[in-house]
Formats: structure tokens, sequence, C-alpha cells
């Protein structure tokens, strides 16, 4: 688990099930795939930005169905928590899918809030994805 603060609101980012994982990564793969081959290798870490294709990236968020969109954001939306200050303790954010608890979170603090999920959960497997650059000269 890992805490994030959006707005000077505190919200909890908790670790979903594998199956999980795997379903999100899976709905998500042509995404990051786009990031994948955006990655930079060895010392040209510093332009990496520059390498990323932010239209492919775009192209293939758009390309997402309804169903997996929502699969994603609401799968990781669900492993969020958000800090009451008044009553001292975490609440879920959504009341049920696609329905948050709080009028306060808007589109930015959800995509903000998917994107941390998916950081905090899917890390790990972008880490073991070699990038295209690395696998050349391997042979």
């Amino acid at each position: 688990m890992e805490e994030i603060e959006i707005k000077g609101r505190t919200y909890t980012i908790k670790k979903l099930p594998v199956m999980q994982q795997f379903h999100v990564m899976r709905r998500m793969a042509p995404i990051l795939a786009a990031f994948v081959d955006g990655i930079p290798s060895g010392a040209d870490i510093a332009n990496s930005m520059a390498s990323f294709d932010l239209t492919k990236i775009g192209e293939e968020i758009a390309a997402l169905s309804d169903k997996d969109s929502e699969y994603i954001l609401n799968t990781c939306l669900g492993a969020v928590l958000y800090r009451d200050p008044e009553a001292e303790r975490d609440f879920k954010i959504q009341v049920r899918p696609g329905v948050m608890a709080y009028e306060f979170i808007e589109l930015p603090e959800i995509l903000q809030l998917t994107g941390a999920v998916i950081k905090l959960n899917l890390s790990g497997f972008m880490a073991a994805v070699p990038s295209a650059t690395s696998d050349k000269g391997a042979a």
C-alpha cells in the first residue's frame, strides 16, 4: 500500500489481487506496448520523454472499448481508499463500480488515482519487459 495526496486530500492505494492485475494488464497491453517502445536504453534516459510517441499512446487509449475502459477504471478505483480527516478513518471512494462516493472526486482525480494504482500494481511487469532496443545484438 502507498499513500498519495491530491488537492490536499489523502488516498491510500492498495495492491490488486494478482488475477485483477492480470486482467488490467491484458486490457492495457496495447497501451503498455506503446510506452515500452518509448523506453530508452542505456544513457539516453535524459531524453526519454522526447522518445515517447504520445500520438500512438493516445490512439491506443482511444481504441479501448467502453467495456474495457470501464473495467480498468473501476478495478483500479476499487483499490483506492480516502482518508476522511473528520472521521479519522479510510473509506472506499466508490459506492459501486462507476459511482463515486464523494462529489469532489472528478475526472482529473480519477485519472491520477487510476494511474497511481497502475503504477503500484504493474510497475514490476513493466520492469520485466525488455525494450525493443535492448534485445538488439543479443543472439
